[in-house]
């Protein structure tokens, strides 16, 4: 009988063995998953780093750009200054000029009035001379008669 028991112990034993590999082998095969998993998941980890690496270096990039904006914007902004000064100060040339231009308007009207009076002065004196002229010619024509009229009594 003892070997009868212990015949049905190493049976069980050997049931247990064998339960106990199939469960080595079913964690040996989770092992391996796991270990792919892992594999994969060191990828990832790999990958997860170069994009964290390339993003880093879009933020600096972004950054430098954003700073070579805002020192645009502040040279456009001084330009945008400078510009208006500018157009103030042709504004204020233009009301300089259209002042002159108003100047020269009167000067123009006031050398147009004498101008029409010389014109008058000078019709007034052509008329003065011509009578002049007929006033002497009468008498060149009298004394001359006279010197004839001397001269046929001599």
């Amino acid at each position: 009988m003892a070997r009868a028991v212990g015949g049905d112990v190493v049976v069980k034993f050997l049931g247990e063995v064998v339960e106990l590999r199939h469960e080595l082998r079913a964690t040996q095969g989770d092992v391996e998953g796991m270990a792919m998993g892992m594999g994969s998941m060191r990828a990832g980890m790999a990958t997860m780093r170069s994009n964290m690496a390339t993003m880093q270096t879009n933020m600096v990039a972004m950054q430098t750009n954003m700073a070579v904006m805002q020192s645009n914007m502040a040279v456009m902004q001084s330009n945008m200054v400078a510009m208006q000064t500018n157009m103030d100060s042709m504004m204020g040339n233009m009301e300089t000029m259209m002042s002159t231009v108003e100047s020269m308007i009167v000067g123009l009207r006031s050398v147009s009035g004498r101008m029409s009076r010389m014109e008058a002065h000078a019709g007034r004196m052509a008329r003065l001379l011509t009578s002049m002229a007929d006033s002497t010619q009468e008498r060149f024509e009298r004394v001359e008669k006279r010197l004839d009229d001397l001269e046929d009594k001599l």
